[in-house]
């Protein structure tokens, strides 16, 4: 096996920025999706009890819903990735105890998984 670099301080410090930027979008995203599938805003916003207003307000409620919980657990593996920064344990697969390649962390920050890992975990090798 090849022996992987560590971060840089500077990709890490980078990284750390593109997570704490992404938490933040997130978080706006996830306030705004719990409001429009508020039912109180959308009596509010003019959908009386017509049938087909209450489907197309039940399937966009429910819509939101799906968004706002793929985002907060986005944001969940975002603080994950945050506190293993902290601990200095960023960065090691979670799995092998091998480093993770830095374009891995770089497509994604938050990955707890070295490549090779990740595909035993997706072909159940």
């Amino acid at each position: 096996m090849t022996k992987r670099k560590a971060l840089t301080k500077t990709q890490l410090s980078q990284i750390r920025e593109g997570l704490n930027e992404e938490r933040a979008s997130l978080v706006e995203q996830v306030a705004d999706l719990d409001a429009e599938a508020d039912v109180n805003n959308w009596r509010e916003g003019g959908f009386d009890d017509d049938p087909a207003d209450a489907g197309s307000a039940s399937f966009e409620r429910e819509t939101a819903q799906s968004l706002s919980n793929h985002a907060r657990s986005l944001l969940l593996q975002i603080d994950d990735a945050l506190r293993r920064m902290d601990a200095g344990t960023y960065g090691t697969c979670e799995r092998c105890g091998e480093r993770i390649e830095p374009e891995r962390l770089e497509a994604l920050p938050y990955a707890r998984l070295c490549l090779d890992c990740k595909r035993r975990d997706e072909t159940g090798r």
